[in-house]
């Protein structure tokens, strides 16, 4: 994604691509509103780098999980149907999503001076 001696600004992104990530949101969304299935309303973000392209997709799944899932207890399956792609899909990234939670979160138990319980 960024090339060497690019700053990275929040998550790890370069300013450019912070603004490609913002501007992919912005077309999967508004593609989504229009009546796009997801995988169309993808296709049409605009990202040089696939791996870029790759992020702002699954990132945008992930947000999409966690606000009509966890905050709007709408079910798994729901939300695969309303964007047209496989419940599997979905499920995989709220594994994914949880385990990346999960990470974070250790990894800020042992910044601040914790220990990881024995098991």
């Amino acid at each position: 994604m960024s090339a060497p001696g690019e700053g990275p600004v929040s998550g790890g992104f370069t300013a450019e691509e912070e603004r490609l990530h913002e501007a992919g949101f912005s077309t999967i969304g508004e593609g989504l509103a229009a009546g796009l299935g997801f995988e169309q309303a993808c296709a049409r973000v605009e990202a040089t780098d696939a791996e870029l392209r790759r992020v702002i997709v699954d990132d945008f799944l992930k947000v999409t999980i966690a606000q009509r899932h966890f905050q709007g207890a709408e079910s798994l399956a729901a939300i695969a149907a309303t964007l047209g792609i496989p419940a599997e899909r979905v499920e995989a990234a709220r594994r994914e999503m949880l385990a990346e939670v999960a990470a974070a979160s250790v990894d800020v138990f042992r910044r601040q001076g914790g220990q990881a319980p024995d098991a």
